[in-house]
């Protein structure tokens, strides 16, 4: 099976090379990754399949359909594009496109011999708005039996668990005046907020190792000598559980609520961005997929269910389907150094030789996962019982 799987990658790794490339080489920011959507779709129709544009209503969103000869299970694989402003792909969604892409084509041989429905979604501006949030809340997702991708790394792991986040907006409604000859006159809008990043602080020290709270200030006045009658700040709170995500909130708020009462100020707090769900990964799934990367030769570090001090709109499809991302190692820098995401040095490695062989092999893995499940429906009953244990 190995060795069909492996044939079939090999057929498409010109195409799939030209494909990040050329995306990795234009990159595009959310929601306006136009030339990687069309390039994405003209090979997935290349090879029948049956193509949704604007999914969801989403400008750069996409379904890719291949319905096998038979029925069996609803496989997706989820490609991201987006590039961050001045970086370009310092997250390598360039070779997640490619990784999807190239296993949904691989399988739809397998899907016509075996039964299965291949499904490769469009999930666009995931370094942004988050498109997975609002694809999962259309109910995109709800029919998949699997959801599957893989994000480059410099190391190869085990599916990721991210953190919940929600995104909001902090602003203090004060009075001007004169802050030499009047300041008696003023209510300091500047005082509150800085109040507020200081109860924030304090608050730290009573929260859980897996909470992150972290934000800045987007508006601290005008002038020196002008009390400050607005300031406005930027915060993300983080947890390991998107249930824990509400109680949070309201210590926040208690805290601007009490930075406002102590400088006489108003305060006003409301959604900045999409907020996401924790990523819940199936680890039925996820074994069967490392599984299948070791069998390659890939070692993988299992990470279990350790949160990742990080968040992805991944989290809201694995509340919604058995889901997994799995990490491709693309290995230390030229010089043995390492990196991070979101780097200059990522952005060059995700278009490298070693990268894209990598890339190569978790398709292969991918696609082998896909037709175990086509070929032991076994295996798909133990990831959906662990799915209904799921706490919602």
């Amino acid at each position: 099976m190995m060795q069909r799987i492996d044939s079939a990658v090999e057929r498409l790794k010109p195409e799939l090379t030209e494909l990040t490339l050329k995306i990795h080489d234009n990159p595009e920011l959310g929601k306006e990754e136009r030339k990687a959507v069309e390039w994405q779709l003209a090979l997935l129709r290349k090879y029948g399949f049956d193509v949704a544009e604007k999914y969801c209503g989403i400008e750069t969103a996409y379904r890719a359909v291949y319905k096998g000869a038979k029925a069996g299970p609803k496989i997706a694989l989820l490609a991201e594009y987006d590039a961050l402003p001045g970086i370009g792909h310092g997250c390598g969604h360039n070779l997640i496109a490619m990784m999807s892409v190239g296993a949904g084509i691989a399988l739809a041989e397998f899907a016509d011999e075996y039964g299965a429905e291949i499904n490769v979604f469009g999930t666009p501006a995931e370094e942004t708005e988050g498109a997975k949030v609002v694809m999962s809340k259309m109910g995109a997702f709800d029919e998949m039996d699997v959801a599957m991708m893989s994000h480059p790394s410099m190391e190869s792991t085990s599916s990721i668990n991210s953190m919940a986040l929600c995104c909001r907006t902090v602003e203090f409604f004060g009075k001007t005046s004169h802050a030499a000859s009047a300041p008696e006159n003023g209510l300091n809008a500047l005082d509150a907020m800085i109040n507020f990043f200081n109860l924030v602080n304090a608050l730290r020290q009573q929260t859980k190792p897996d909470v992150r709270l972290h934000g800045i200030i987007t508006d601290g006045g005008k002038a020196p000598n002008i009390i400050p009658d607005y300031t406005s700040a930027l915060f993300y709170v983080r947890s390991s559980k998107a249930a824990e995500i509400a109680p949070l909130l309201d210590r926040v708020e208690a805290c601007a609520k009490g930075a406002a009462i102590g400088t006489g100020t108003t305060y006003k707090i409301t959604p900045a961005e999409v907020d996401f769900m924790d990523t819940c990964s199936n680890m039925a799934l996820n074994r069967l997929a490392c599984d299948n990367m070791e069998a390659l030769g890939v070692k993988m570090k299992w990470l279990g269910d350790e949160a990742h001090m990080g968040s992805s709109d991944l989290g809201d499809v694995s509340y919604r389907c058995p889901a997994i991302q799995l990490n491709s190692g693309m290995g230390p820098l030229s010089d043995g150094r390492a990196y991070s995401a979101h780097t200059a040095e990522f952005a060059e490695k995700a278009r490298s030789r070693e990268a894209i062989e990598t890339s190569f092999l978790f398709i292969r893995g991918l696609a082998k996962t896909a037709v175990d499940l086509m070929m032991k429906p076994e295996l798909l009953v133990e990831i959906k019982e662990e799915f209904a244990k799921l706490k919602r």
